[in-house]
Order: structure tokens, then sequence, then C-alpha cells
């Protein structure tokens, strides 16, 4: 849907050769009319004070149009000099007023960088106003978002727009100087620049990984929770913004950030947080694996492995894993022993451990953001001992549950952390806020030697690179039938000494080895080749 209806039908007469024929009539119109207005009022007052019979105008009309003058000239004296620091005033300024002496007009949004000082948003001057411009198009689209005169705002363009403006300026100098620039005709005032912290190589790097795939990539730091990238495809160019893109704005549209609004079953890369919450509470165990699989009563379906359909695809018999421990359950992505488990850890600590990761509650990512920067909580039943079979899908990454990507690489950040979970950061400037604890260290250093095993010799053994130790879990979610399922893979690099969490989500992309996996192995090995993790 596109955003003010009732404005969009004057959209013809602001495009740029119409607003240049149309701003012209209205200028001369208005130079008239305010001749006029002080012709008559000379003539009034002259041919008063020298007795002239005339028509005389009323004093207390007199007085209300020379109030109403002064009150025009004090009001725009204001707004040239302090109306800057109203945000919500310049934006409607920019927005609906195009006049060329409007002052909101001479405001320019400041510069938005990357962490290392590269432009990737700057405010350009043009024959209709100033316009921003996104240097590098789609590639930033989703968590930038948009600063359009027609559309409105989205993205950090929205959450720190007062910032970009200069309105949160506290030095004398800083103040003076952006005023200045409001006074002169002949520059433009421009607001602070933005330092995010995204990175763009990384970012360039995991776009052309992702290739046009419906999907995602995110990559944060370990310690801090920055976000160092974060891809969302199908995407949208914020230069060429039109009524066809949001009119596809729906679940399958290019506006939707699927890292942060994208609900979806996580399938096996839960296990990770299903193996911390029972290695926290000593739960686990070495428990069989049969081929029938498991469940909780004669009235539910059994959960099986993967490798039981694939042996029955292929004409043979599973005979099943056998016995196995916590570490080889995790390798070889056991659903069978993780449905066990999770009743067998019971839902206290589960709830626990999915509160200690902060996905119970809504989480911002910058203060003041708009809602596409602010990650909801994840989506499920309420988990309880008295229905063990939704423990079991809950478990295997099944059911009810649904997350997004940003919340799967939270948690292989927290993992990597020492156990406790960061809140997002997509600001330098915002201070770091742990959300809660996972887990204790000690088991966060577990938890890491089985993702390495995962990678090292069993279902991510795509994922080795030489030089780099690299730990991870791949995961493939059933999504109904008829429908491949969602292929995922996240981890942390290097695995020893994490710095980076990532995850990438395929949509509908098969298993989590053929589709997910060789994306990662793209994005982090050409990250290795750069220097980045070096």
């Amino acid at each position: 849907m596109i955003p003010n209806p009732p404005l969009h039908v004057l959209t013809p007469f602001f495009a740029d050769e119409g607003w240049r024929i149309l701003s012209k009539g209205l200028w001369v119109g208005f130079l008239l009319g305010f001749a006029w207005l002080i012709l008559r009022l000379t003539v009034w007052t002259l041919g008063e004070r020298a007795g002239t019979p005339r028509h005389r105008m009323p004093a207390g009309i007199r007085l209300l149009v020379w109030v109403g003058i002064g009150a025009l000239m004090v009001k725009q004296a204001g707004w040239q000099l302090l109306g800057r620091q109203n945000e919500a005033f310049v934006g409607f300024m920019q927005r609906y007023d195009r006049r060329e002496f409007n002052p909101a007009h001479r405001v320019r949004a400041g510069k938005i960088l990357d962490r290392n000082g590269h432009v990737l948003v700057e405010s350009r001057v043009t024959d209709s106003g100033i316009r921003r411009w996104y240097r590098f198009g789609p590639i930033f689209s989703h968590l930038i978002g948009y600063n359009h005169p027609v559309y409105g705002l989205s993205g950090i363009e929205s959450g720190a727009r007062e910032t970009l403006l200069g309105r949160e300026l506290r030095s004398r100098d800083d103040l003076i100087s952006l005023g200045a620039g409001l006074l002169d005709r002949e520059s433009y005032a421009e607001g602070p620049a933005l330092y995010t912290t995204l990175d763009l190589p990384l970012q360039r790097t995991a776009y052309e990984a992702l290739a046009g795939r419906n999907g995602s990539i995110v990559i944060l730091d370990v310690r801090s929770g920055a976000v160092r990238a974060m891809i969302s495809q199908p995407d949208f160019d914020p230069n060429r913004l039109g009524p066809s893109v949001f009119n596809r704005s729906g679940s399958e549209g290019g506006l939707v950030n699927r890292a942060i609004q994208g609900r979806y079953p996580p399938g096996s890369v839960w296990k990770v947080l299903i193996a911390a919450a029972s290695r926290q509470k000593g739960a686990d165990r070495t428990l069989p694996t049969p081929p029938e699989g498991f469940t909780t009563s004669p009235s539910t379906p059994p959960i099986r492995d993967h490798s039981y359909y694939l042996a029955k695809e292929q004409g043979r018999t599973w005979k099943g894993y056998g016995s196995l421990n916590l570490d080889e359950a995790l390798t070889v992505s056991s659903n069978v022993y993780f449905a066990q488990l999770g009743v067998l850890t019971g839902a206290a600590s589960l709830q626990r451990a999915v509160s200690g990761m902060g996905f119970t509650s809504p989480v911002t990512l910058m203060s003041g953001s708009a809602p596409a920067l602010r990650l909801p909580a994840i989506a499920g039943d309420d988990l309880s001992d008295q229905r063990p079979y939704a423990i079991a899908q809950f478990s295997i990454g099944q059911g009810e549950l649904l997350v997004s990507p940003l919340q799967v690489a939270m948690l292989m950040a927290a993992v990597g952390n020492g156990g406790t979970s960061m809140q997002p950061r997509v600001l330098e400037s915002q201070p770091l806020k742990p959300l809660g604890r996972l887990c204790t260290p000690a088991v966060a250093a577990q938890i890491r030697s089985m993702m390495r095993n995962v990678v090292t010799s069993g279902t991510g053994q795509k994922m080795e690179i030489p030089g780099l130790p690299v730990a991870g879990k791949t995961g493939t979610a059933e999504i109904g039938q008829g429908r491949n399922p969602h292929s995922w893979f996240a981890g942390l690099v290097p695995a020893d000494t994490p710095r980076w969490a990532f995850c990438v989500l395929v949509e509908e992309g098969g298993y989590g080895s053929a589709s997910a996996l060789p994306i990662a192995r793209d994005v982090v090995e050409t990250a290795y080749r750069d220097g980045f993790l070096r």
C-alpha cells in the first residue's frame, strides 16, 4: 500500500518538470498578491495623513494587518534561526513545502557511514531540492532504509533522523555553524555524519553470495553485538522508489527485512540452544535413537531422523544411529535424540534458556527506531511439561516455533561470547548492552567444541576452510506438504576464539548442507582471504 494515498494524487505536480512550471506560477502569484496588499495599505495610510477623502481602512483592521505581517516576519526569522531544532517540523517542511526559499530544504541530513568511514548515504543538491543519494543502491536498503519526500522514512534513516539533521548537536560551535549555513543562501547546512557498525566490503560480499535468492545473511560481532552485515532479499533500490515497490510489499515483497521481520521454523540450528540448556541443567545423557523414531504418546506421529526418509527414498532400511551422547547427536543432527532430550530437560529449563537469550520480548536495535528495526519476540506455544509432544517439536526447531535469522545469529554469538547474549547494535555510538545469559562460559566452550565437530566430521563438513577453524550447525526446516524446506547454516569463526557469529537462510532451499552452507562458506572464505579475520 502506498503511504499517504490522498497526497499521492498530487505527485505529478511535484515531479521535476511539473514543479518547475507550478512553482514559478505560485511564486509570481505570491509576489503580486503581497505587492498589492502593501500598495493598498500604503495608499490608505498616506491618504489618511493628507486628509484626502478616501475610503478609510478601519484602524482595527490596519492594526491586525500590521500585527500579522510582523508575526509572519518574526516566525520566519525564528524558523531561519531555530526551526532546525524541531525535527518533526523540518521533516514536514521538507516533504510538503516545495518552495525554493523554504529553509527546510537547505538542511541537509548528515552522511551515513560504515564503521571505517566509507560514505554509504549522502545528501545531494538537485534542481528539485535536496535528495538523499544511496551510493550502493539496494545493497544496504533494508537496514539503512530510505528518506523520500513522498514515501517518507524507514530504517536507520527514520530512527536516526534527529541526529542526521543536527537536532542533537550540543557543541556551541556546531550550532553556530549550522545556523549560519541556514542564513547563507549560497550554502547548505548539513547535519553531522553518522557511523554505523556495518562493514562495506563485508556487506558487498554477503550481498553477492546470496545472489538474488530469497533469504537473509546476518553477521554479528560476538563481543559487542555490532551488526557487521545484514542482507535481505528480495530487495529494493532506495534511489528508485515508486508505486510498484509499495504495491508488492507483502510477504513476497522487497520491503520486508527478512533478517529482522522474517518468521521461520529454525530446524536443526535450534538444537544449539537445546544442547546449551540441557548441558547447563546436567540433563544430557546417552539416549537410544531407534529407527522407528520417538513420540510421546500413541496418538502423535513419531519424530524421525532425516536419514530415515533418505533411506526410504533409496529403498533401504534405516537401522537408526544406535545410542548417542550429546556431542555425537549434535554432530549427526539426530532429531530422535533431541526430541527426547528436550522432554528430559523440561519446560522450565528450556524457557529459562529462551529468556536468557532475550527472545521473549521485543528488542530495539537502536533508540527511537522505526518498527523495521524492532526485533519481535519469537513466536510459538508456551512450553509446558503437560504438553511433552510440543516440547519435542520445539527441541528440533519445528512445531509452532518461528524465529528470525537475526535471532539465530544472536544464539550463535551468545555461544561465542561465553554464554552472554548481547543486544544487536547498528550504530557505533550505541552502548553495549547484555540481554541475559544462555549458559555458563564452561558450557558455552563445550557447545563450541561440539559445533566444531559438526564441521570436521558431521553434517557441516563442506564448511571446512584450510587455515580457519569454523564451528557451525546445519538446519533443514520443514514448512508444509509439497514445499521444499528452508535451508539454514549458522556458526562462529574462528571456532577457538570467536569474533563473528553468522547465519544464512535460503527460503525453500532444501537441505542446509545443500544451499545455505555453500553460501556461508563463500562469505567466510572470501572475508578470510581479504584479511577480515586475520
